[in-house]
């Protein structure tokens, strides 16, 4: 019987290799919504890429990072 718990390297490779391509994405589209000063999605997109970044490179966002981008995104949504 499998044991859920134990770890698969293979699957987490798989898993980083797919954030990485994400992260890749995303950024292109951030870029994309910056151009074209889409505020709201800008934000969201950047919250999006620092996630699937972590996954990738197996990093955690500092608490303090998350708020800062928390922020912009509220300042993009009002302004």
């Amino acid at each position: 019987m499998n044991d859920p718990y134990s770890k698969n390297p293979a699957k987490d490779v798989q898993n980083q290799e797919l954030a990485q391509y994400i992260a890749d994405m995303l950024i292109e589209l951030r870029n994309m919504a910056k151009a074209a000063g889409l505020k709201t999605l800008l934000g969201l997109l950047e919250i999006t890429f620092c996630e699937a970044f972590s996954i990738a490179n197996k990093v955690e966002i500092p608490p303090g990072e998350i708020e800062k981008l928390r922020r912009l995104a509220k300042a993009a949504h009002e302004g």
